[in-house]
């Protein structure tokens, strides 16, 4: 199965700067570094290597409840309506969150919250490593597996060979994660706070998409993109519509 050493923290610049000129810039640029740098590191082995596969499925995870995160105070703010947001429950009595923004706002984001949408955060990198667009996998297929997989055995299984396949549940890597990343986007540490306090829940999604394509950027060598990306897509998608109780 595919192993990689911990990747180094990458950014968007020689200084580090992803986003700037407006009053959040700075604590996204410090969220998103520190997510780069972190992530990993919970997922090491004794030889502090990580299982490239269980990494992706971690990151999409993660990238799709941020999502949900920033969308649901977005709502409860007033400043999005909740439109066509639907928590369904399905037949075994898991209940699942459902709707197109979400899909959206998951995917190709939303300038008005600095939030570049994780499908481009995935492909341009691709892109510039010399992959097509033929490469790619699917968008709408993404989607498509995953629902069809809630509700049975291999729901929140993104649909790779099984060489490839995590080696933990993408619903357990997400609430597992989640204790790592909290904190970063709350900069709330046992020693002293953030120099710029928490990030605005609007943001997560923006930082942690972001995040997940530096990360990807970095692996190119573990495994073909088109493989990669189907692991974070699908995780992604799955880990958006998990509502937690």
């Amino acid at each position: 199965m595919p192993h990689s050493p911990t990747p180094q923290n990458q950014t968007a610049g020689a200084d580090g700067v992803v986003w700037k000129d407006f009053p959040q810039a700075a604590i996204l640029n410090l969220v998103t570094a520190e997510i780069v740098r972190n992530f990993p590191r919970p997922l090491q082995d004794d030889n502090r290597r990580v299982h490239a596969p269980t990494l992706f499925a971690a990151l999409g995870s993660v990238c799709g409840f941020a999502t949900q995160t920033s969308l649901l105070a977005l709502i409860q703010s007033g400043l999005r309506p909740e439109q066509d947001m639907m928590a369904h429950t399905l037949a075994g009595g898991r209940t699942f969150l459902f709707g197109e923004q979400l899909n959206q706002l998951l995917m190709q984001g939303d300038t008005a919250l600095h939030n570049p949408g994780l499908w481009p955060c995935l492909s341009s990198p691709a892109l510039q490593k010399g992959y097509s667009p033929q490469d790619f996998p699917d968008l709408n297929a993404q989607f498509a597996c995953v629902a069809s997989r809630l509700g049975t055995a291999e729901e929140g299984i993104p649909d790779v060979a099984t060489a490839y396949r995590p080696l933990i549940a993408t619903e357990d890597l997400r609430e597992a994660m989640w204790v790592y990343m909290e904190p970063i986007f709350l900069q709330n540490y046992p020693d002293k706070p953030g120099p710029h306090g928490p990030l605005p829940k609007e943001f997560w999604g923006a930082a942690m998409n972001v995040a997940a394509g530096m990360l990807f950027s970095t692996m190119f060598n573990v495994m073909d993109a088109r493989i990669a990306m189907t692991i974070i897509l699908q995780s992604a998608i799955f880990g958006s519509k998990i509502i937690e109780t």
